[in-house]
């Protein structure tokens, strides 16, 4: 079985969805603090929105489902 995750565990999946997503312009900007309770701090145009890993897995789903939801709907 194949996967598009290059990192096997949890946190490498997080990090990497949030990675793609920056790289997809879905988010403005990504900073990771490891050593910190929330160390996603993710860039959207009202301001930055600290994140635990919970969190930022849930807001990467979310973001995915906003930002092509529509698309994934249309019928042509």
């Amino acid at each position: 079985m194949s996967s598009i995750w290059s990192r096997g565990d949890r946190t490498g999946r997080v990090e990497e969805a949030l990675l793609m997503l920056e790289g997809q312009r879905i988010i403005d900007g990504l900073e990771i603090r490891a050593s910190e309770d929330k160390p996603y701090r993710v860039r959207v145009p009202a301001g930055i929105v600290h994140l635990d890993e919970d969190e930022a897995s849930m807001f990467a789903l979310g973001a995915v489902v906003g930002a092509f939801g529509g698309v994934a709907r249309r019928q042509g």
